[in-house]
């Protein structure tokens, strides 16, 4: 699995639940700007971040 993937698959799940990239960037404590990366692929995601956002969705 690659970082589109992975970027694909969070931005399915922030969706199902109704939040904005900003009320989950709030939530795992990042900038909006990391979270539109992060759901594009743009950017390595860290497995502390990960983790974070795995409990959040």
């Amino acid at each position: 699995m690659n970082y589109y993937e992975i970027g694909h698959r969070i931005r399915k799940y922030r969706k199902a639940l109704n939040l904005t990239q900003e009320q989950l960037a709030y939530k795992v404590e990042i900038s909006t700007t990391h979270i539109s990366h992060v759901e594009s692929g743009n950017t390595k995601l860290s497995l502390p971040l990960l983790v974070k956002l795995a409990k959040e969705l």
